[in-house]
């Protein structure tokens, strides 16, 4: 089941990219704001900095914030079986804040 943040950033994920250049950095300043808890705030970073690799512009400043990284891996799914596939697909974004999740983790239907 995906936490209720995990819709907020399903929507983002799709305003990005159908946004022109403008309207993507206004929405990643917003994004800055979200997240409460470590995980969350590692995640939308995670999920800012992938989005600006694939637009091939610069992430803004605060994805590399310490409070966007996790002292503590993260698997998604929790199964341990995952594990090892997880750390192999991890994009690097991902995988630097020590969130471990599939290569298509921010695919969209």
């Amino acid at each position: 089941m995906k936490p209720t943040w995990g819709y907020a950033l399903a929507e983002f994920v799709d305003a990005f990219r159908r946004a022109d250049a403008a309207q993507r950095r206004a929405l990643t300043a917003r994004a800055s704001q979200e997240g409460s808890s470590a995980l969350e705030q590692a995640y939308w970073a995670a999920a800012v900095e992938s989005l600006c690799r694939e637009a091939r512009m610069r992430p803004p400043a605060w994805v590399n914030a310490p409070t966007r990284f996790l002292h503590e891996p993260h698997f998604a799914g929790g199964l341990e079986s995952l594990k090892a596939i997880l750390i192999a697909e991890s994009p690097v974004p991902f995988r630097r804040r020590n969130l471990f999740v599939s290569e298509n983790a921010l695919s969209r239907a």
